[in-house]
């Protein structure tokens, strides 16, 4: 786990541009988009900077001052510049952010880790829950 060393909202500001943050009744938006010029296919390892689309993601991420975070994060979808490649169309990869399928952010995943490893079941739960 490495973690920036002064705090920041975003997972990787290296390559997530924070667009607003809105307030909602349960939890905060952080609204992100992304800002590399091109992606990996994460087949053939070929650099691509054709976008073919954009879609919007949600995941959830570390609470912030006892409020749920959730991100919106503004992802694109590449054309693979690799005619012999299989893959035609993939989406961008933010390994430092969000696994591939993922419903929240890497580092959500490792403080749950880290909790269920020191207190289990439902002690984990109960400081979990107070966190927000």
């Amino acid at each position: 786990m490495a973690y920036p060393t002064s705090p920041t909202i975003l997972p990787d500001h290296a390559l997530l541009h924070l667009v607003r943050l809105e307030a909602e009744e349960q939890f905060i938006l952080a609204v992100v988009a992304t800002t590399a010029s091109e992606a990996l296919c994460p087949r053939c390892q070929y650099h691509s900077g054709s976008v073919h689309s954009r879609y919007t993601r949600r995941v959830a991420d570390l609470p912030w001052a006892g409020w749920a975070v959730r991100l919106e994060l503004h992802e694109r979808r590449f054309f693979c510049q690799n005619k012999e490649c299989l893959r035609r169309i993939f989406t961008e990869r933010l390994p430092n952010v969000v696994a591939p399928y993922a419903r929240r952010t890497t580092r959500l995943t490792d403080l749950f880790m880290l909790i269920g490893f020191a207190l289990g079941g439902e002690a984990g739960k109960r400081l979990v829950d107070g966190m927000g």
